[in-house]
Formats: C-alpha cells, sequence, structure tokens
C-alpha cells in the first residue's frame, strides 16, 4: 500500500491519487514540538497507515518539521508492533524554494524549522536530482546550450553563488537583458503587456490564462497589478462585499464589538483572507483561498476563469490540474483568519477567492508556467523567493523581470536572499 502526499494543494494536484499531508495525516494545522495527528487507534485511517509500505511526500521542505514529527510520535503510537522506521518515506523537494512561513520569524526562527533541523533528518539519506524537469530541452545546439546554461544559472542564484555580497544573507545580482525589461513608462502597464500581450482580444479565450502569470513579493503590489488588469477588461463588474463581525465565541466579544466598528473589520486584509470588497467579472482568473473539494482538485491555489456570477454562487471553469475544464459553483463561506497579531477573533463571509492575473511569489510555488512577469517594485524579502520566481517557467524566453524602486526609476539588479546554513547538512 503506498501513500502519496503534497506540503501543498497545487502539488498535490500534480501527483496521481495525491493529497495534502495535512488532510491525509490530519496534522494539527497549529503544531508545536509535542504535536501528534489526530488518528485514532483502530480507524480506517490508522489501518491504512499500519498496512503502509511507502509514504511519498512532495515539497518536503517547505513544511514545518514540527508536522514531520506529529506523524512520526502518531506512527510509532499506531504501529506499535511493528517498526515505523521500516517504511519507505521519501521526501520530495528542493531547499533552494522557500522554506517555512514563520510568521514575523527571524532568520534563526525559519532555519529551525526546516526538515534537516528536526531529529528524523539523522535516519534521512540524500539523493540529489541533476536534470531540471521543468525546462523544455532544446532542439538544435545552440538551444540546448542555452537551457543548460540558464538552469545553471537558476542553481547559482538559488546557492546564492552569484551577486555582490550586501550582507550575511542578502545577494545583489544581475538580471540578464534579455529577460529585463527596460524601456517602460508605467511599470504595472509594462509587465501587463509583456505577460499577457494581445490582452484585449485574447481574454475570452480560457486557455489565454492558464499558463501566464505576473509574480510579486507582496499582497499590496499584487492587488495593484489585478485591479490594474480587471480595470483593462472589457464588461461589467460584479461587486460582492463580505459580512464581517466578532466571533461570538471570543468572551469579550461584546466590548469587542464596540470597541472595533464593522468598518474596521472591513479594512483587514491577510494572506488566505478574501478581500472586503471582491471585484469579478466574466472571464476574469481567479484563485480559490481554502480546500473546497480535494477529491476533484478543488484545493488552496486552484485557479479558474469566472463563467457567471449571481447574487449567491459564483460559477468558474477550473483551468488547469486533474480538475481542468471543469465547471464548479463556489458558495460563500464563514472564514477565521488565524493572524496572531489580532487581539481577537473575527469571521469573514465572503467567496474564498481572489483575482489572479497576479499572484504573490510564495503562492506561486509548485506551479510551472509558460509565461512569467516578475514584478520587483520592491526587494524579495526571505530565502528562495527570487529562485523560486524566476524557476517557475519553461523556458528562458517565458520569464521577463520587471524592477523599479518607490520612484518608479529603472533598475536593472535585484535582491537575492539565501539562508545557506540551509544546505549544511544536505550536501
Amino acid at each position: 500500500m503506498n501513500v502519496v502526499v503534497a506540503s501543498s494543494g497545487i502539488a498535490s494536484q500534480l501527483i496521481p491519487g495525491g493529497r495534502t499531508a495535512h488532510s491525509r495525516f490530519c496534522i494539527p494545522i497549529k503544531c508545536n514540538e509535542e504535536s501528534t495527528c489526530h488518528i485514532v487507534q483502530g480507524s480506517d485511517l490508522a489501518e491504512l497507515l499500519i498496512h503502509t509500505t511507502l509514504i511519498i511526500w512532495d515539497e518536503a521542505p517547505m513544511t514545518h518539521r514540527f508536522c514531520f514529527e506529529a506523524l512520526d510520535r502518531t506512527l510509532r503510537d499506531i504501529m506499535r508492533f511493528k517498526d515505523p522506521d521500516s517504511l519507505i518515506k521519501p521526501f520530495g523537494g528542493d531547499f533552494r524554494q522557500i522554506l517555512p512561513v514563520i510568521p514575523r520569524g527571524s532568520r534563526q526562527d525559519i532555519v529551525l524549522a526546516t526538515l534537516n533541523a528536526s531529529y528524523i533528518w539523522s535516519t534521512c539519506r540524500v539523493l540529489n536530482l541533476t536534470k531540471n524537469m521543468r525546462l523544455q530541452s532544446g532542439q538544435s545546439t545552440e538551444e540546448i546550450q542555452s537551457v543548460g546554461e540558464f538552469s545553471q544559472w537558476l542553481i547559482d542564484v538559488g546557492d546564492g553563488k552569484i551577486g555582490c555580497s550586501l550582507s550575511d544573507d542578502q545577494f545583489e545580482i544581475d538580471i540578464p537583458n534579455d529577460i529585463l525589461l527596460k524601456d517602460y513608462k508605467d511599470p504595472i502597464k509594462s509587465i501587463a503587456e509583456s505577460t499577457y500581450p494581445d490582452f484585449s482580444s485574447k481574454y475570452q479565450d480560457h486557455d489565454y490564462f492558464r499558463d501566464k502569470a505576473i509574480l510579486a513579493p507582496t499582497l499590496e503590489d499584487v492587488s495593484a497589478v489585478n485591479q490594474y488588469l480587471l480595470d483593462s477588461m472589457p464588461g461589467d463588474e460584479k461587486i460582492y462585499l463580505s459580512s464581517d463581525s466578532i466571533c461570538r465565541h471570543d468572551e469579550n466579544a461584546d466590548y469587542m464589538g464596540e470597541v472595533y466598528t464593522t468598518e474596521f473589520l472591513n479594512s483587514i486584509n491577510g494572506s488566505g483572507l478574501p478581500y472586503h470588497q471582491l471585484r469579478l467579472k466574466i472571464g476574469a482568473p481567479i484563485m480559490l483561498l481554502r480546500n473546497i473539494d480535494k477529491s476533484i482538485g478543488l484545493c488552496n491555489g486552484t485557479r479558474l476563469v469566472v463563467t457567471r456570477m449571481s447574487q449567491r454562487v459564483i460559477e468558474g471553469v477550473v483551468l488547469s490540474g486533474k480538475a481542468a475544464g471543469l465547471k464548479v459553483l463556489i458558495a460563500r463561506y464563514v472564514i477565521t483568519p488565524s493572524d496572531s497579531k489580532l487581539p481577537f477573533s473575527f469571521q469573514r463571509r465572503q467567496f474564498p477567492v481572489v483575482l489572479s492575473f497576479a499572484m504573490t511569489i510564495n503562492k506561486s510555488q509548485g506551479q510551472s508556467l509558460a509565461s512569467v512577469g516578475l514584478y520587483l517594485p520592491r526587494p524579495v524579502f526571505t530565502h528562495g523567493q527570487l529562485y523560486v520566481a524566476l524557476s517557475r517557467v519553461r523556458s528562458r524566453s517565458g520569464i521577463k523581470v520587471l524592477i523599479c524602486n518607490k520612484s518608479d526609476d529603472k533598475v536593472d539588479k535585484a535582491i537575492n536572499v539565501v539562508y545557506r546554513e540551509v544546505y549544511q547538512n544536505v550536501r
């Protein structure tokens, strides 16, 4: 019996029969050093794991080590008469990519959260893959050489081997002229036209958006690009407003409701939280922010195109993955953000989607695209972001980079962040 999982919804869609690790193993959302998985002795899932001989876990380096340790403790509990170490557990992934996200975490917090900082790493054997399977092979000698050079350049970017060192973890690198956008007046307009050529005539073709995306470091940058492209799109716009309120189970709900007004709750934005004001048009690409139906591939990160809008549901067609071409109906969900910065718990009832002409670099991890516009109005801020953004494409000609500062001045150098200590016991 084999079990195949991945650390993200997007990655799980690329694997036949794949599930997210949190879903398959019932890993707690908030894990600590003593957590265990919610698997009951004698349950169907426990019996499945007892009879499992192989667990394949993709995109492992992006998951907190506490998740692996929680599964290890759970397996040792339910497999009392079988050594869990006899299970073959291949972990797939690239430590050059973005590591576990630790809200407001320091460099040390992020490094200590990685898989190779766990006690289970001592039992792991590292096998290095040598071929970039995302990049398309060239036909001629020149094309093959170009692919090889681009592949090696990406590896050097990920390893922090190129560029001028600005600090222990920051490097300033030159972006090659053939992928750098230089001549522009409006940066957002330029990156949009470069990534979505002939937008006004092709936007009605669903396949047009399938392999294209603009990537940016922050939600603020992504929102600016998304709104620009939505405004450029012909058609009638529909605005959906959320319903926000303080959670009633909060012990100070009545007091908090008086202090924090509805207008204040409406202004709160964050990762994984839909906007209070959702603007959509027929034909616009959107991305799911929640797992809706993992069995058909409707996971957090799935991209769709809006085909119909009504008051209570949105109809969309899935763009890629095993559910590509499937028409689905999306209803409003009640979502409670897990942001510990807030001194209260609140809930937002809204469609769990966001426009996806553009997406954050973190959200793009695990995706393969034909055309990527990398928009950098500000530098990347954590390990692996620049490497991930540059390596989403299948060919060198598919990436265009636009770098500017707060004054929209043209820049030809990008900041790269690499925590080299992550590689110490990997190679």
